[in-house]
């Protein structure tokens, strides 16, 4: 009986014991959740103000700062006096070069990375080392509707974007839709879809490999596949623009409505992109992409895609964007076929 009381009195003990350690380590848990929730990170403000929080990112001119009493804001980045985070980011200049370290305190208008003194007009993105992955992603989501009384006329517009970026590459999705029904014509409608993946070299040089597919019922192209592999180089990139080009080859497949057959070649790939951005509210975006497809396989075709797209800033994240398409080919694998498509759309945008 005494041998049962103390197995019962050190398996008490022991209980006990557990118990203080699991508390124990709760409490050291809670205690580095508060640490890390704390918001460590200070911008000063060229009117003397000192805001403290956290950098979430620099794009476009503009940074984004989460704050305890604020919630995220926005602060445009020629406003920055000077910035301060004991965290890790990576840090990229108008000259494409890009440092890592922690955001140290320098003089009025630059900061310390590295053990360089950089000026703060010089950097155009910062982005944090450590993020999850839905943080690194950025894009955007339209849809527009339209109806008219006429013909019965239904009209719908959809698109997506999203890029994410790592630190030496980056991975883009988007794709782009418009299907139109009306009561005096069959229905009619375009698709497009596209994947890129691209390795950054050097300071302003990349290259990658991308795959896409489309259709388009006014040219009577029923899907044509592409599969293409670039080199490109950043020519311009601030606060304010960016402008690059590219070139490459591309391997197609393609087929039509109006005929059986399958038809693959190669084409070559001239592309170019700029876009304008202001970042004072109401913001305002302007991007032009044009692309040139010189056929290798059938002399004298050409074919051009053009896009034209700006978006207006009505609240915070959400734009209204007009988009202007232009597709042109001079020499059509279907017989009758038209050569040319354009056209606009008017959408509402979400951007993240």
């Amino acid at each position: 009986m005494r041998f049962r009381t103390r197995r019962g009195l050190s398996e008490r003990r022991h209980a006990r014991t557990l118990v203080r350690l699991c508390l124990a380590g709760l409490c050291l848990t809670s205690g580095a959740a508060v640490a890390e929730a704390q918001k460590t990170d200070s911008v000063w403000i060229r009117n003397g103000d000192q805001i403290t929080g956290e950098v979430k990112t620099l794009f476009r001119g503009r940074l984004k700062y989460s704050t305890d009493d604020l919630g995220t804001i926005y602060i445009e980045w020629d406003k920055v006096d000077r910035i301060y985070s004991p965290r890790t980011f990576e840090v990229e200049l108008e000259s494409g070069e890009k440092f890592y370290g922690i955001l140290r305190l320098a003089r009025s208008g630059a900061l310390v990375l590295s053990g360089d003194t950089i000026p703060l007009s010089t950097i155009v993105a910062i982005t944090p080392i450590r993020r999850t992955f839905l943080a690194r992603v950025d894009g955007y989501l339209d849809l527009g509707l339209s109806y008219q009384k006429a013909h019965s006329t239904f009209q719908l517009t959809s698109g997506a974007k999203a890029v994410y970026r790592a630190r030496i590459a980056e991975t883009s999705l988007e794709y782009s839709s418009f299907a139109e029904a009306r009561d005096d014509a069959d229905e009619t409608g375009r698709f497009a879809a596209g994947f890129t993946e691209r390795v950054f070299i050097g300071l302003r040089w990349s290259a990658g490999v991308g795959a896409g597919y489309e259709r388009n019922d006014e040219l009577d192209l029923a899907g044509r596949l592409r599969i293409l592999a670039f080199g490109a180089r950043t020519l311009s990139k601030s606060n304010h623009v960016d402008l690059w080009a590219s070139g490459g080859l591309v391997v197609t497949q393609e087929n039509y409505f109006s005929t059986d057959s399958t038809s693959s070649g190669f084409e070559g790939y001239l592309g170019a992109s700029f876009s304008a951005f202001r970042y004072d509210r109401p913001k305002l975006d302007a991007n032009i992409t044009s692309s040139v497809f010189p056929s290798i396989s059938i002399p004298g075709r050409v074919r051009l895609d053009n896009t034209f797209r700006v978006s207006y800033e009505l609240v915070a994240d959400f734009m209204l964007t007009v988009t202007l398409f232009d597709s042109f080919d001079s020499k059509p694998q279907s017989a009758g076929a038209p050569r040319n498509d354009f056209g606009t759309t008017l959408s509402i945008s979400y951007t993240f």
